[in-house]
Formats: structure tokens, C-alpha cells, sequence
């Protein structure tokens, strides 16, 4: 009896470290990336942009018209709440006064997006992240490009379906 249920605590043990170690393969760890967040190619990202693009929208519009020009909203943060940064008053936290906005925002984080930001012309929708890159959905406000000299990050930067969104690779 006892030697039967050794080998099945070795059974079970080779199983796990088993499935950790594909996991490891497959997409770089299980938790930041791997078999439960796979990697997010440019078409994949063309059909989630198309199914949350009036999420999108609310909150680009809404970030564009701020008169902060960095803000960033963090997943672990009170979706309420963005973070924003002026060379006058540093960083400092401030409650989004728009509802829509607030529900547009949970939604988002509920199908998967982490932080969104806007930094100068550029608002960014993270969707996949894993040691240091990340791949996500970018709005540009003049509809163009954002300049590399600013972007030097962005890997990947190829247009989407409507003007002015773009998936990216950041790095």
C-alpha cells in the first residue's frame, strides 16, 4: 500500500514539474506569458481591436482630451483613479470624472488589457506582456505614426483597420 501511493505521488509530482516545464516552453512561464497568455500576433489583434473598439474609444477619447499629457491607469490601481505627471505637481493620483469611462476601463481590464496610457500624442492599451515586452493596441491623435524619436521602444508598429490605431510590440 504505501509503495502504491509513492508511486503515485511521483506520478503526480513528475506531472506538474512536466507541465511547468512546457509551459516554460511554449511561451516563457506560465503566469507572465505562456500556456494561459499566449503571445498575440498582429491578426489576433486585429479581431480583439474589432470586438472592444467602442471600449477603446471612449477611453482614447477621453485620455486625449485631458489636459495631462502622461496619465496611466494600472490594473492594480482603483479603476476610478489615473495617474498623472506634470513637472509642476510631480505625480499625483485623480478620480476619472466620467462613468463611462470608469465601466469602459473595467470592461477592458476584465477581457485582458493591463495598463493603458497616454503619453504626448499617444494613447496605449496593453494586452499581452511577458519579461520586459509587450504587445498591445496604440492610438495616435493626429492619426500618424508616433515619432520614433520619442517611440523608440515600439519594435512592432503596423496600422490597424481604422485610422489612427496601430498594434504594437514594445520593448
Amino acid at each position: 500500500m504505501k509503495k502504491r501511493i509513492s508511486i503515485v505521488v511521483i506520478l503526480l509530482l513528475t506531472a506538474i514539474v512536466l507541465l511547468i516545464f512546457l509551459g516554460i516552453i511554449i511561451g516563457g512561464g506560465i503566469i507572465s506569458g505562456g500556456l494561459f497568455n499566449p503571445r498575440i500576433d498582429h491578426e489576433r489583434m486585429e479581431r480583439i481591436f474589432v470586438d472592444d473598439y467602442d471600449l477603446l474609444i471612449i477611453v482614447a477619447n477621453y485620455l486625449t482630451d485631458s489636459k495631462h499629457t502622461s496619465i496611466h491607469s494600472f490594473p492594480e490601481r482603483d479603476t476610478g483613479f489615473m495617474s498623472v505627471f506634470s513637472n509642476d505637481l510631480g505625480s499625483q493620483q485623480i478620480p476619472i470624472s466620467d462613468e463611462s469611462v470608469v465601466n469602459a476601463i473595467e470592461t477592458l481590464r476584465e477581457r485582458g488589457y493591463g495598463i493603458i496610457s497616454r503619453n504626448y500624442d499617444v494613447v496605449r492599451f496593453l494586452r499581452w506582456s511577458m519579461r520586459g515586452r509587450g504587445r498591445g493596441i496604440a492610438f495616435t491623435i493626429d492619426g500618424y505614426p508616433p515619432d520614433e524619436s520619442i517611440w523608440s521602444f515600439f519594435t512592432i508598429l503596423e496600422p490597424l483597420s481604422k485610422n489612427g490605431w496601430f498594434f504594437y510590440e514594445e520593448n
